[in-house]
C-alpha cells in the first residue's frame, strides 16, 4: 500500500514563500553586482537586470496567493528552503572537525537544490542578456533590411538570373537570418529557465551534479567559453572566404539549415529545454530520428563555418593542422555532453525506453 504523503498546510506554504523570497533576492543582489555581464545597456532601462526585477516584485505580489490556493505537494520539498536551512548549518556551533565537516558537505538533497537554482538562475541570465543588449535591439532593422534586400533580388534577378539574385540575397542577409533564429531559441530557452510549473509541463525532476556533466555543459556558454575558444581553437571567420559564388552559396545554405535544425529541436523541447535538468522526455520530431538533433546541428555549424577557411591560399599547414584538432575537440565535448546528460537522464525508466527505441546519438543508422 502506497504511503500516504503529508498534506500541504498554510505554514508549509508561507515557509516555501518567505524562502524563496530570500533565496531570490540574495540572487537577484548577486547578479546585478556581478561584473560577467554588467555590459553598457543598449535600451536604457529595459536590460535583465530590469526584466528580473519585475520578474522578482511579482513574485513577492502574487506567488503566495497562488500557491496557497493550489498547495502543490512539491512545496513539501521546498529547494529555497533546503538553501536557507543548509546556510543556517554552517552557522550551527559544531563539536568537532568531523561534525563541521559533515555540515559542510552537501547531502543530495542540498546538491540538487543548489544546481537547479544555479541552472535557472546562470541560463536564465544569459539569455535575457543575449535578448536585451543583442537580439532585440536589431530585430527591428534586421526585417527591414532584409525587405529591402528582397525588393534588390527581385530587381537583381531580371538582369543576372535567379540563381545569382537568390545567393547574392543569402549572402546580404544570412547573418540576419541567423539573429532571427538566435532570438527564437534564446526566446525559448530564457523562458523555460525563468519557469517550472507542471502548468508548463517542465516541473524539474531532477538536475545532473556531477563535475563532468556541469563543467562540459558550461565549457560552451559565456564566461566559460572565453577560456574554451582558447584551448579548443577554430579557423572560423565571419564571412566564408571562397570566391566560388555557387560553393559559398551552398555553405551559407547548409550554415542556415544547421541552425534552423538547432531552432526546430529547442522549439520542440519548448519549456522542457533546460540544460542540466530532466524537465520530462521528449520523442517526437526531431527526437525519433537521434537522441542528440541540437548537438548533431551544432556540429554541423561548426564544420561548416571552419572548413571553408582552409581554401584560403594563405592559411599555413600549421595552422590548418591546429584548426582540425580544434575542431575534432569541438566535436568531441558534444560528444562528452551527450554522454554525460544520458547518464544522469538514463535514470528516467521513460529515457532509458527512449533510447531502446531511438539507438543513434547524432547521425541515423551510423552513431
Amino acid at each position: 500500500m502506497e504511503e500516504k504523503l503529508k498534506e500541504v498546510t498554510q505554514k508549509d506554504v508561507l515557509r516555501h514563500y518567505l524562502a524563496s523570497v530570500l533565496v531570490y533576492g540574495i540572487i537577484l543582489l548577486l547578479v546585478s553586482i556581478s561584473p560577467l555581464f554588467n555590459q553598457e545597456f543598449e535600451w536604457g532601462y529595459f536590460n535583465y537586470i530590469t526584466v528580473l526585477s519585475v520578474y522578482y516584485v511579482l513574485y513577492i505580489l502574487f506567488a503566495y496567493p497562488i500557491l496557497l490556493k493550489r498547495k502543490p505537494e512539491s512545496i513539501l520539498n521546498s529547494r529555497s528552503l533546503t538553501i536557507i536551512n543548509y546556510i543556517k548549518k554552517q552557522f550551527k556551533k559544531a563539536a568537532n572537525i568531523t561534525e563541521r565537516l559533515n555540515n559542510i558537505t552537501p547531502n543530495e538533497e542540498e546538491k540538487q537544490a543548489f544546481v537547479i537554482m544555479f541552472v535557472k538562475t546562470f541560463f536564465s541570465v544569459i539569455g535575457l542578456n543575449l535578448l536585451c543588449n543583442k537580439y532585440l535591439p536589431m530585430i527591428g532593422y534586421d526585417i527591414d533590411f532584409m525587405k529591402t534586400m528582397f525588393e534588390q533580388a527581385a530587381q537583381y534577378s531580371l538582369n543576372s538570373g535567379i540563381f545569382m539574385a537568390i545567393a547574392q540575397y543569402i549572402e546580404d542577409t544570412q547573418d540576419m537570418w541567423l539573429t532571427i533564429m538566435f532570438t527564437i531559441t534564446t526566446t525559448v530557452l530564457t523562458f523555460s529557465y525563468l519557469t517550472e510549473t507542471r502548468v508548463f509541463g517542465n516541473k524539474i525532476k531532477y538536475a545532473d551534479t556531477t563535475p563532468m556533466g556541469i563543467l562540459s555543459c558550461l565549457m560552451c556558454y559565456y564566461p566559460l567559453i572565453i577560456l574554451t575558444n582558447k584551448l579548443l581553437p577554430l579557423n572560423q571567420k565571419e564571412l566564408i572566404p571562397l570566391e566560388n559564388i555557387t560553393i559559398r552559396t551552398i555553405v551559407y545554405v547548409v550554415v542556415l539549415l544547421a541552425n534552423l535544425g538547432i531552432l526546430i529541436a529547442t522549439l520542440k523541447l519548448g519549456t522542457k529545454s533546460g540544460n542540466l535538468t530532466n524537465r520530462g522526455i521528449v520523442t517526437g520530431f526531431p527526437y525519433n530520428i537521434v537522441r542528440h538533433p541540437d548537438y548533431s546541428m551544432q556540429i554541423l555549424y561548426i564544420v561548416a563555418t571552419s572548413v571553408p577557411v582552409y581554401l584560403m591560399p594563405d592559411i599555413s599547414t600549421g595552422v590548418k593542422i591546429l584548426g582540425t584538432t580544434g575542431i575534432i575537440l569541438w566535436i568531441y565535448l558534444y560528444y562528452l555532453r551527450a554522454i554525460t546528460e544520458e547518464r544522469n537522464l538514463i535514470k528516467d525508466e521513460k529515457y532509458a525506453e527512449y533510447t531502446q527505441k531511438v539507438k543513434y546519438r547524432f547521425i541515423p543508422k551510423i552513431f
